[in-house]
């Protein structure tokens, strides 16, 4: 969904929607060696078979800082590095996300990568504020789930490619944390219509 900027939070009310996340990090290792740099959050809707983009945010930093090692990793994630110049203090986007999940239930495609890597750690610490729901990948083929966390984009992105001709997300050419979320919340509706999520 372009359009969005960072910090929006669209909607107040979501009831039982299931709120998928994804992130691009600077490392394979997770906490405390490696950050998020950017984040993406849609709120799904299974019954319904929809999802909204709920939050898209870029961490404010400055890239010579954080290394060209740790640049191209994220660069091959799908991080768009100049938008690191124009992002957001860590400390917001953290503060916002937690008050998007909290008392939400959560997911992600590998949920090993994006919560037990980082968002239960601090800044981001969700633990007992979120309700973590099983990994989108855990309902599809042993082909379409990660050997190693740090697969997950590609795995996602695959998974995408794989399960629908066209592109009922709209992601066309997005790599973006939040291209991710919105592919592996369409997957996730699939899977569910397939009586499997």
């Amino acid at each position: 969904m372009q359009g969005l900027k960072n910090r929006s939070v669209v909607g107040a009310d979501m009831g039982d929607k299931i709120y998928v996340v994804e992130t691009i990090s600077d490392g394979s290792e997770g906490f405390p060696y490696d950050e998020i740099l950017s984040i993406g959050v849609c709120a799904v809707d299974l019954d319904a078979g929809d999802f909204e983009s709920v939050y898209d945010a870029y961490i404010q930093v400055e890239p010579k800082y954080v290394g060209k090692p740790k640049l191209d990793y994220a660069e091959k994630q799908g991080l768009e590095v100049a938008q690191l110049y124009n992002g957001t203090p860590l400390e917001l986007v953290a503060k916002d996300f937690r008050a998007i999940v909290k008392d939400k239930f959560v997911t992600s495609y590998d949920i090993r990568q994006e919560f037990t890597k980082y968002l239960t750690n601090d800044p981001w610490d969700i633990t007992f504020e979120s309700h973590i729901m099983p990994s989108i990948s855990s309902r599809q083929p042993i082909s379409l789930r990660c050997k190693y966390p740090e697969e997950e984009p590609e795995i996602i992105r695959k998974a995408y490619r794989r399960m629908f001709k066209n592109d009922p997300a709209n992601v066309g050419r997005d790599r973006s944390a939040l291209a991710l979320a919105q592919m592996a919340s369409q997957i996730a509706i699939e899977l569910r219509s397939r009586g499997k999520y």
